[in-house]
C-alpha cells in the first residue's frame, strides 16, 4: 500500500501541538486594520486551537493520528500487581 502523502496547503496553515490537538492563526490580520478595534486585533495575534468538529478533517490531511492514546493504568492497579509479584517470589522462595 502506498504511503500516505500529506497535504502540504494544510501543512502549512496548520501545526500539531504534543497533546495532539490542531493549531492555527487567525484570518484577517495582514491588512485593513485601521478599521479593526483594539480588542479584535489584540485577539488575532495569537494561534487558537480548533475545534474538535472541524480537527478531524484537518487531521485526515495532515496525516495525523486524532484517536487518544491508550489509558495508562492507575496506581492502584499498579500497587497491586506489585504486591502480588512480591508475593509470589515470597512464595517461590
Amino acid at each position: 500500500m502506498p504511503k500516505m502523502k500529506t497535504h502540504k496547503g494544510a501543512a502549512k496553515r496548520f501545526k500539531v501541538t504534543k497533546k495532539g490537538k490542531i493549531k492555527h492563526y487567525n484570518a484577517g490580520h495582514s491588512h485593513l486594520m485601521s478599521g479593526k478595534s483594539a480588542k479584535r486585533k489584540r485577539k488575532k495575534r495569537h494561534a487558537t486551537v480548533l475545534s474538535s468538529s472541524v480537527s478531524g478533517n484537518i487531521a485526515l490531511l495532515m496525516g495525523v493520528r486524532t484517536a487518544p492514546p491508550a489509558p495508562t493504568p492507575s496506581q492502584e492497579s499498579i500497587r497491586k500487581a506489585q504486591a502480588e509479584a512480591a508475593k509470589a517470589a515470597k512464595e517461590t522462595k
